[in-house]
């Protein structure tokens, strides 16, 4: 009995061993292979970004009509609904944007990262942005569809963040006139002055609107005056930018 005992505890003991360093070799063979494993290519979806963001760039918006709000722009992207009771989204009353669910009141909203409220019609919190900036000094807009960065200076609730940025003064002297004439007596004067780099190393520009057409729907006419005054100038490492 004792003999047989102590041939099965053998037995156990050789096959237990003999497992063992039959998985001791399969993972350095799985080892090995996962050594020679290349990436072939990396997915990137915006730089310095931790979410996906999409830009409209300048050569976008130069494919609109003149006159054209720049929260209008923004309807040619993916996940963006806008209505308007007008085709240039000028007419504030009858303007709103959604962003994958989240309404005009859950955005949040920023020009050169100042806040513009939420942009609604006779708001006490912001500015529209058609007030604020002329359609054609307007240089790029970047849109953040999901839950807005905490870093976005924002007055509304962060269900994405729609971002606009002005262009800066040329660096040389330049001047600049635009009429547009379009349907139910629409028409549009645009100017614009550039100052050049000055003695100081600072530029800037003067830029004024005036619009006006027929409503699209009942009597009446819709139009607006604009001005826009931009300085930029440069200290040490930083610059001083002002836009009016």
């Amino acid at each position: 009995m004792t003999i047989s005992f102590s041939f099965l505890s053998l037995a156990v003991l050789l096959a237990l061993l003999m497992n063992g360093s039959g998985l001791q070799a399969q993972e350095q063979t799985d080892t090995g292979r996962l050594d020679r494993i290349v990436l072939d290519e990396m997915i990137v979806f915006g730089a310095n970004e931790d979410r996906q963001t999409q830009i409209l760039t300048t050569e976008d918006l130069q494919q609109l009509a003149p006159g054209t709000s720049p929260i209008r722009a923004l309807n040619k992207l993916a996940g963006v609904n806008f209505q308007a009771a007008d085709p240039y989204g000028a007419y504030e009353w009858g303007v709103r944007i959604s962003v994958r669910g989240f309404n005009q009141g859950q955005l949040g909203f920023t020009l050169d990262e100042v806040p513009l409220g939420d942009m609604f019609y006779s708001s006490l919190n912001g500015l529209y942005i058609s007030r604020a900036l002329i359609d054609e000094n307007l240089g790029y807009a970047q849109i953040s569809q999901g839950t807005g960065s905490l870093d976005t200076a924002s007055t509304s609730n962060l269900g994405g963040t729609i971002k606009f940025f002005s262009t800066n003064p040329a660096d040389k002297m330049a001047a600049s006139v635009a009429q547009t004439l379009g349907s139910d007596a629409a028409q549009r004067t645009f100017v614009k002055f550039d100052s050049g780099i000055l003695n100081s190393k600072g530029k800037f520009y003067i830029a004024g609107a005036h619009q006006t057409q027929d409503l699209w729907k009942g009597d009446g006419e819709q139009g607006y005056d604009q001005i826009n005054v931009k300085f930029v100038q440069p200290i040490k490492n930083s610059t001083l930018s002002y836009l009016l």
